[in-house]
């Protein structure tokens, strides 16, 4: 996640300097634009003296107020230092009011309607006055100027950007407040990027703990019924019981030692389920119909461990009787996309299986939900004579 979160950090920086350097580029684009080609160096230069304030403005933002004040919900400190950063910034820019090298003054709304402005000096007459013959003179030493045939538009004002009929202060002033707001947005952005990535541990963290304790608790129910298995065992057939106790002790390897990991192969998941079915045969007499269903080339795919045992589990405890006819039947069937998990038994507990009691089921569906959120089938039908479950889960 650390990792992670650092490759964020320089996406955002590598972002930030492209578009700084865009806006480095676009004075050479408009001089080429406006001159053919011809670099003015002094305008760009003087175009990139006034971003500097507003790279500072940006910097102060980025690194400082909005980590310390604004993710920290100090918003009225923020407002105030960020309007006190700007007011600052921009005044002592150039051309700005506590700049001692001030430039000229800005074109008022009149000027721009009416076109800028000549030059304010007094030894340029508006009017030479030579009654008929009266010309009015350009100077030849302004600069800029070229020939008569084109106007001279006189000292411009030097700005980043220039918002039109705005003084100078206030025109940086909203240029300012609108790099803060870009800057605002791209930080939010992924900032919440981040709190998503954290999220996702968090709940991956969270998953991996309730598993672990779910698991925990199916270990102790299947084993009790095993044991309860083997007691019964003793006293039929000692020979049976210690065969038993042999196919138990891999048994229990299994669910101590494999089931710990996240996937297990289907191969170990059925091979189990095979022990588990032939050790609860040795309980039960004739009038108890077992039957398993397998593929008979049983494919490499991993699945949770410990998923199918509970629907055996449940159908053992709430499908058989001692006094009339049972069945249990386990299938599985293993297609392109899915795998098929098929029990069925007889219903001879109704009230318990209508509310699906015992734990293995409650746990199964947890489970589910957590691995396969919205990604599987997981349909229980129960009747008066049967009760079925049936799970679809995806291949993994």
């Amino acid at each position: 996640m650390i990792n992670t979160e650092k490759k964020q950090q320089i996406l955002e920086n590598f972002i930030y300097v492209v578009i700084w350097l865009i806006l480095l580029i676009v004075p050479f684009i408009d001089d080429i634009y406006k001159q053919n080609s011809s670099f003015g160096w002094l305008d760009i230069f003087h175009t990139w003296e006034g971003m500097i304030p507003f790279l500072l403005i940006f910097l102060v933002n980025n690194y400082l107020l909005m980590p310390r004040l604004f993710f920290k919900k100090k918003w009225w400190l923020y407002i105030a230092s960020v309007v006190f950063t700007i007011c600052l910034a921009t005044s002592f820019s150039p051309n700005g009011f506590l700049n001692p090298h001030k430039g000229p003054e800005p074109w008022t709304r009149n000027e721009w309607k009416s076109g800028p402005p000549l030059p304010r000096d007094d030894k340029f007459k508006p009017m030479d006055t030579m009654g008929d013959k009266a010309i009015n003179p350009l100077p030849q030493n302004i600069p800029g100027y070229k020939d008569k045939k084109e106007p001279f538009l006189g000292p411009r004002q030097k700005s980043f950007l220039r918002i039109p009929f705005v003084g100078f202060f206030m025109n940086n002033f909203i240029i300012a407040i609108l790099i803060v707001g870009f800057n605002i947005a791209i930080k939010l952005l992924f900032q919440s990027i981040r709190d998503a990535h954290r999220l996702k541990e968090l709940e991956k963290h969270n998953l991996e703990t309730e598993l672990a304790y779910l698991k925990h608790q199916i270990n102790p129910h299947f084993f009790m019924n095993t044991l309860n298995n083997i007691h019964a065992l003793i006293d039929i057939d000692t020979e049976k019981a210690k065969e038993t106790v042999i196919g138990l002790s891999k048994m229990m390897r299994y669910v101590l030692y494999d089931s710990s990991q996240p996937t297990i192969s289907l191969e170990k998941e059925v091979f189990f389920i095979q022990n588990y079915i032939e050790l609860m045969k040795l309980r039960y007499t004739d009038k108890v119909n077992i039957k398993l269903y397998l593929p008979e080339i049983i494919p490499s795919v991993q699945i949770p461990p410990l998923l199918f045992i509970s629907f055996l589990e449940n159908a053992f405890k709430h499908g058989i009787s001692y006094r009339k006819d049972s069945y249990i039947n386990f299938s599985l069937q293993v297609n392109e996309r899915d795998i098929e998990c098929l029990v069925t038994n007889s219903n001879c507990d109704q009230k318990s299986q209508e509310h699906e009691q015992g734990i293995g089921l409650e746990n199964v569906r947890k489970r589910l939900n957590l691995l396969y959120p919205d990604n599987y089938t997981l349909k229980i039908d129960s009747t008066v004579d049967e009760f079925s479950v049936l799970l679809i889960i995806p291949l993994l």
